[in-house]
C-alpha cells in the first residue's frame, strides 16, 4: 500500500470479529507501512520490497525481509495488497503457501485498487471469504483449506520474476515493479541526449529494471563503475539479471531521498525520478533526488535527468548546481544537464 492504510489490516481484531492471535503464534506481516502497536499482537516477521518501510520496520527491532523465505510457516498471515492486479495475486498466492493449514490469511486493498473484487479473488484461490469495509478500503479474510493449488501456481508464475519481450528485447522484469511491461518514453528519450563520452564513476538513481544503465553502458564505453540504485529490491534484483553481462556494475538498496554515501564520489548521475506519492503527482520526492545527487557529485559533476515537463525541477537545480541546461521538451519531458 503507497497510502498509510495498512493498519487497517487488524481492523477485524479490533472489532472482535476476528480473536486476537494467542501470543504463541507466528506472524508474517506483508508489503505494509509500519503501525504503532503492531508488535503486540504476535511473534512477528514482516516483508517488505520498498526499502524505507523495510527499514522503519527493522528500525523498531522488528525481523525484516525484502521477500517471503520458502522454509517458514506462519499462523497468521495479514497483506496490504499493491494496485497491479497480477502482482496483487502473486502476494495473495505467496501469502496462501507462507500459512500453516487451517492458517488465517486477511488482506486489504482499497476500493478503487482491488478491494471490490478481493472477495472474488479469494474465492478464486478456493477460500470461503469474509469482509469488511472501512476507509474506502476492503479488509477480507479466510482460513486456509480447500485451495485451488493450480491457481495458486499460475498465480505465482505471472506474478513472479520472468522475461517478457518488450519492443524487440527479451527484458526480465516482475509486475509489480515502476512501468514493469514497457520501457518508460522519459527514459528513452533521456538515452537520446546523455553525450557518449560520459566516463569515469556514476550511478543509475532509481535504476528500475537497469534499462538506463544497459544504455549507457553500451553508449559510453569510457564509464568505469556504475552504481544501480533503487528502493525496489524486486526492481533490483530484475537489474541484476538485465545487466548481468557488465562486470562495472555494483547495486545498493537504498532510499534515495536520504544519504546513500556517495557523497562528492561521482562523476556523472543518470537518472529519472518518481514523482508519484500514492495517487497524487509530488515533486517533492524529484526535489530530494535533486538534492542528493548534487551530494553525491564531485564538483564539476554532471546530472543528466528527465522529468514531467509540468514539475517545478528548475529553481532546485540551479541552487543545488553551477550549470543548469535544458536539453530538449518534447512529448511531455524536459531533459535537464546540470553541472556541480
Amino acid at each position: 500500500m503507497t497510502d498509510n492504510l495498512s493498519h487497517l489490516l487488524t481492523h477485524p481484531f479490533e472489532i472482535g470479529i476476528l480473536p486476537y492471535p494467542k501470543n504463541s503464534a507466528r506472524i508474517l506481516i506483508c508489503n505494509t507501512e509500519y503501525w504503532n502497536g503492531a508488535s503486540d499482537i504476535g511473534n512477528i516477521d514482516v516483508v517488505h520490497d520498498f526499502y524505507p518501510q523495510n527499514i522503519i520496520w527493522e528500525n523498531q527491532g522488528v525481523n525484516t525481509a525484502p521477500n517471503i523465505k520458502d522454509n517458514v510457516k506462519y499462523d497468521v498471515v495479514l497483506c496490504a495488497l499493491p494496485k497491479q492486479k497480477e502482482a496483487s495475486f502473486y502476494h495473495l498466492a505467496q501469502s496462501l503457501n507462507a500459512l500453516h493449514d487451517d492458517g488465517l490469511l486477511i488482506a486489504m486493498a482499497a476500493n478503487d485498487a482491488g478491494g471490490k473484487r478481493l472477495e472474488k479473488w479469494f474465492k478464486e484461490f478456493g477460500l470461503s471469504p469474509v469482509s469488511v469495509s472501512k476507509a474506502k478500503c476492503r479488509i477480507v479474510w479466510a482460513y486456509k483449506s480447500d485451495l485451488n493449488n493450480e491457481v495458486i501456481e499460475k498465480f505465482i508464475v505471472n506474478g513472479a520474476q520472468q522475461i517478457k519481450s518488450i519492443e524487440g528485447q527479451d527484458i526480465v522484469t516482475q509486475p509489480g515493479i515502476f512501468g514493469w511491461d514497457k520501457i518508460d518514453k522519459g527514459s528513452k528519450l533521456l538515452t537520446k541526449y546523455i553525450s557518449s563520452d560520459l566516463s569515469g564513476i556514476g550511478a543509475d538513481f532509481g535504476c528500475g529494471y537497469g534499462f538506463l544503465s544497459n544504455s549507457i553502458l553500451n553508449k559510453c564505453p569510457k564509464i568505469k563503475k556504475i552504481y544501480a540504485i533503487d528502493a525496489d529490491n524486486n526492481a533490483l534484483s530484475c537489474a541484476k539479471e538485465n545487466l548481468k553481462t557488465f562486470d562495472n556494475i555494483e547495486y545498493q538498496w537504498a532510499d534515495l531521498t536520504k544519504d546513500v554515501g556517495l557523497n562528492n564520489s561521482l562523476n556523472f548521475i543518470i537518472m529519472n525520478p518518481p514523482f508519484h506519492a500514492g495517487k497524487k503527482a509530488d515533486s517533492d520526492i524529484g526535489q530530494k533526488f535533486i538534492e542528493t545527487a548534487a551530494s553525491c557529485l564531485k564538483k564539476n559533476g554532471t546530472l543528466y535527468m528527465v522529468a514531467n515537463a509540468y514539475l517545478p525541477y528548475e529553481k532546485l537545480l540551479s541552487i543545488s548546481f553551477d550549470k543548469i541546461e535544458k536539453l530538449a521538451e518534447e512529448d511531455g519531458f524536459k531533459i535537464y544537464k546540470a553541472i556541480k
